[in-house]
């Protein structure tokens, strides 16, 4: 097969898996990550992996275990903690333990954080394949191809490509990459409609050198009708190297703007409440509000909150088959991957597939 070069914008997961599909076929690519790291949403603290992204996959979503599985990392798999009691909070402030109520019991985790994916993934890819902190710009068409528009700390370059993986939130596309000729307006109106999974949502860690609850015979999870932490659950690494307790804010994105060490201490003394005094002293905290992420969300992000249930765009046919979408935004809506760990796996080997299908009819 004649070797090309592959443009792909964005070293999420979804951006990995293609570069790391192509790759195994002996394709040249480039792989652009405006941030200063690799794994886009997904960002698990140091040294623990405690996830302030995504953190869970379900039995059945076989993309994201198959790549678990061919990468080496099944023995790192383990059940999220589930057993015991939960804790509800009500408006009234009265509490309730009950058995059930574990709304991610079932579900699997990785030892070490989900950034143990993305380690593994960019590890196995050539290091001069991978850009951090190249803003890709502008998209233009060209007669041979896509060039692309780069800035790079103060520099800015103009690079050609024969195509182009956009493995970025459909949204962030639209606000933040030009493209020439311009957009059809139907397009434009795609990428602005599709929710960015993820965007709406703020996570809140606390550290602890015991797993104090689990004396109590509770499991770790919670439901606040009071907040500021919506819903909490247990997030220990298998480990052991520390315990930990996470939870959702439940308050909307502007309500929470700027107020980041208001909001750790209102987590800590609702903690406290659920879950008795030594919730009260935690050896570590960690906020990540993604919704004032500027690779992730936008201001339309911030004001609504929808679900997923978009189908990919078209504009890789109008543009001859030369701009591609992966992205979890555009994965299968058939299969329960849209919007989820498995959705970006599933799109980001289908970009790849895609891209080794036409470069197999040049």
């Amino acid at each position: 097969m004649k070797s090309a070069p592959i443009a792909i914008i964005g070293g999420g997961l979804s951006g990995l898996c293609s570069a790391y599909r192509l790759h195994q076929r002996g394709i040249a690519f480039q792989l652009f990550e405006a941030r200063d790291r690799l794994g886009g949403r997904i960002f698990s603290t140091q040294p623990h992996g405690l996830d302030l992204g995504p953190s869970w996959f379900w039995p059945g979503q076989q993309q994201i275990a198959s790549l678990i599985m061919e990468l080496g990392l099944q023995a790192q798999v383990h059940a999220q903690a589930s057993d015991g009691l939960s804790v509800m909070e009500y408006a009234d402030g009265s509490l309730q333990r009950s058995h059930g109520g574990a709304s991610m019991a079932g579900s699997n985790r990785l030892a070490g954080g989900m950034k143990r994916i993305i380690d593994t993934l960019a590890g196995s890819l050539p290091a001069e394949c991978i850009q951090t902190s190249n803003d890709v710009q502008h998209i233009a068409r060209t007669a041979d191809g896509i060039s692309l528009g780069i800035r790079q700390f103060a520099a800015e370059s103009t690079r050609p490509f024969s195509h182009v993986i956009l493995a970025l939130p459909p949204r962030v596309v639209s606000q933040r990459i030009r493209f020439q000729p311009e957009l059809p307006s139907i397009e434009k109106q795609w990428l602005d409609q599709v929710p960015t999974w993820m965007a709406g949502q703020c996570k809140f860690i606390a550290e602890y050198a015991d797993a104090f609850w689990l004396e109590q015979g509770l499991s770790g999870d919670g439901f606040s009708q009071l907040g500021p932490l919506s819903e909490i659950h247990d997030a220990s690494p298998l480990s052991g190297s520390t315990q930990a307790l996470f939870g959702f804010v439940g308050i909307a994105p502007e309500q929470r703007r700027g107020k980041d060490n208001a909001l750790k201490q209102a987590a800590i003394e609702q903690l406290t409440r659920l879950f008795g005094d030594a919730a009260g002293s935690p050896i570590a905290v960690h906020l990540k509000d993604w919704a004032f992420d500027e690779r992730t969300a936008t201001d339309h992000d911030r004001r609504v909150q929808g679900s997923q249930g978009h189908s990919r765009p078209t504009l890789d046919r109008e543009w001859d088959d030369r701009v591609l979408w992966a992205g979890t935004e555009t994965a299968s809506l058939s299969n329960h991957s849209n919007g989820y760990l498995e959705g970006a796996v599933e799109s980001g080997n289908r970009a790849a597939a895609l891209a080794v299908q036409l470069l197999e009819h040049t």
